[in-house]
């Protein structure tokens, strides 16, 4: 086995936990749908999917056909819902591997009912409404009528209809705005005999903080990984992934020695300093440049100087025992995603969704 120099510990007893807890806060005939787009934020695609299965998610939303695509081909059985809506190229295949579709668009539903039709069976969608993101579907006042027009498709099942909120963490009226929005759409639609049987809006920010919007399926997204950005919750979450670094060299520095690109930093006092072997190759972000922090030992250490594309360095100087080799903690205990994310300002599910593919994965517990 090759000696790693940057991983990833995915704690799959953490997440199966995470999801156990979640789960607990739901109304009992709410459906969790995990939500694993982009390799489930950096934990990996198909083993989380696959444990989440096993611990009582009833569905998995991706992305992208391919990522519905990778799960089936992994054996992944459970209804899987692709959260952005699907292109006309990609319909035969999203149909064939009977994956549900968010359409926001007569067109799109077309290109599914005929690939539905072409392969003798029948497909799930979802309709996709807009209330207030201005990303993706169509007007909460139009829904009505594309929905009839959805309906009425052969081959199609308009299984489900959804919203997303824009800033359910932090935006509580623009959120219940969006919400009335979006109920409103729906009594329409079953005022015209339309039986929408899975309605979802909620997210992990709004299980938080606007559990009233919590309806047939809630789309647990950052909360399984145990991660918030939206402040403190009852929820007895853990983390899940821990990324780690090795020691690669030590350096003994006097005073006034710059240290890594551009000669951004200078040590104010003779210093030793470890190089790691990990960078912004690896998705280490690189504003985290002299300002982000590391745990040696349990102690914390400070990055010094620029990140480079596969190293970084750090000041263990009031941390002597150190030597190369040792485990460093680039995202740890207090040196969370969530501690990061605010240095770097963004949100902590960026930090661990940007650790490229190259960074091995180990995946610990159950």
């Amino acid at each position: 086995m090759i000696y790693p120099r940057t991983w990833v510990e995915v704690d799959l007893d953490a997440f199966s936990h995470n999801l156990t807890a979640i789960r607990a806060a739901l109304p009992a005939t709410t459906k969790v749908a995990l939500v694993t787009k982009a390799d489930a934020y950096g934990h990996g695609l198909v083993p989380i999917s696959r444990v989440a299965v096993q611990h009582g998610a009833d569905f998995i939303a991706v992305a992208t056909v391919q990522e519905g695509i990778s799960l089936r081909e992994a054996e992944i059985e459970a209804p899987i819902v692709v959260l952005a809506p699907t292109l006309g190229l990609e319909a035969k295949h999203a149909v064939y591997y009977r994956l549900r579709n968010l359409v926001e668009s007569y067109e799109a539903a077309v290109s599914i009912s005929e690939a539905a039709v072409e392969l003798g069976t029948e497909a799930q969608v979802h309709l996709k409404i807009d209330t207030g993101m201005s990303r993706f579907g169509v007007q909460a006042e139009q829904a009505a009528d594309l929905a009839e027009k959805i309906d009425a498709l052969p081959n199609i099942d308009l299984e489900g209809a959804a919203t997303h909120f824009a800033n359910s963490g932090q935006e509580p009226e623009y959120t219940a705005w969006q919400y009335g929005r979006f109920q409103k759409a729906l009594c329409e639609m079953e005022a015209r005999g339309i039986q929408i049987r899975i309605r979802h809006c909620a997210n992990s920010g709004a299980i938080i903080r606007f559990p009233s919007a919590v309806m047939d399926m809630a789309r647990v997204g950052i909360l399984a990984y145990g991660i918030t950005h939206v402040g403190k919750t009852e929820l007895d979450l853990r983390q899940v992934l821990t990324w780690k670094a090795r020691i690669m060299a030590l350096r003994q520095l006097p005073k006034g020695t710059k240290v890594s690109y551009n000669l951004t930093y200078e040590t104010p006092a003779a210093s030793l300093i470890a190089t790691l072997g990990v960078g912004y190759g690896d998705g280490y972000h690189r504003f985290l440049s002299n300002r982000g922090a590391t745990v040696v030992h349990g102690k914390l250490a400070p990055i010094r100087g620029v990140v480079c594309m596969d190293q970084l360095m750090i000041d263990v100087t009031e941390i002597p025992e150190v030597k190369i080799g040792d485990e460093v903690g680039l995202i740890q205990g207090p040196v969370s995603a969530e501690y990061l994310a605010e240095i770097v300002g963004t949100t902590p599910h960026e930090m661990t969704t940007r650790i490229m593919s190259r960074v091995p994965r180990k995946y610990v517990g159950l």
